[in-house]
């Protein structure tokens, strides 16, 4: 199963990569599916399992925020632009794990990982508004977030934790901003 759940984390990745809101909150959906997937078979199920209650600590209110306030939808040559990248990034992601360096179960968890990291960053990089760089910030700490949980780094997991608290402070405050400019209007 966790196979299965790291390939739709690959796909989702790509495809999402251009969106925010109800997208993010599947991806983030996703993500902690995989980390628990994992978590099941692992000896030590701890650190999964705190990886995926961090996910879901940062996913849902950043979701909601960004399903209540849409300040700049993407224009269809940014979704365009986001998926062609995200491709190209799943592409470099697989490249980049060589089948050597791993064994068969690790290697899929590594390149789905990095895929969320680089389409996430990818995603930041082309949104032209403050929410839709944080929507995509936030895929790219899940892809962090799913690292750390599977190797069962500790420092890994609280260093992603302190970056995804970082990250909900600026998306609240841009998304305050955001409401109180309309409140105002």
């Amino acid at each position: 199963m966790l196979p299965l759940l790291l390939g739709a984390l690959i796909v989702l990745s790509v495809l999402l990569s251009g969106m925010r809101g109800a997208a993010l909150l599947w991806h983030g959906g996703v993500t902690a599916s995989a980390l628990l997937a994992a978590a099941w078979q692992a000896p030590r199920p701890v650190l999964p399992c705190l990886a995926a209650l961090c996910v879901a600590a940062s996913i849902l209110p950043l979701s909601w925020g960004l399903a209540r306030l849409e300040d700049d939808p993407p224009r269809p040559g940014e979704r365009t632009l986001c998926l062609a990248g995200g491709l190209a990034c799943a592409v470099l992601a697989v490249v980049a794990v060589p089948r050597g360096l791993l064994d068969a179960a690790g290697r899929p968890a590594l390149v789905a990982a990095l895929a969320a990291i680089l389409c996430g960053v990818l995603a930041a990089a082309l949104r032209r508004s403050v929410v839709g760089q944080c929507a995509g910030l936030a895929a790219a700490l899940d892809g962090l977030t799913l690292l750390a949980g599977l190797s069962g780094r500790g420092a890994l997991l609280l260093g992603v934790a302190a970056l995804q608290a970082a990250l909900m402070l600026v998306a609240f405050v841009c998304l305050r901003r955001i409401a109180w400019a309309r409140g105002t209007e």
